[in-house]
């Protein structure tokens, strides 16, 4: 996995190497069954797709 900071120095390295993203994931662990965690999860997912779309990333 990576943080959110190391997730926007990989979108900018990807975009300097000119590599298209094509999607994010996350994994909360197989045992988790707090929804909050989940949320959370979701929540960065979301911050990345948006950090993907401020370098030129084409969401779709």
């Amino acid at each position: 996995g990576a943080t959110l900071k190391t997730s926007r120095l990989l979108l900018e390295r990807a975009k300097e190497l000119e590599l298209a993203i094509v999607g994010v994931s996350f994994h909360v662990g197989s045992g988790c069954t707090d929804p909050e965690t989940f949320v959370q999860a979701i929540s960065d997912a979301r911050c990345v797709f948006d950090m993907g779309a401020e370098l030129g990333f084409n969401r779709y």
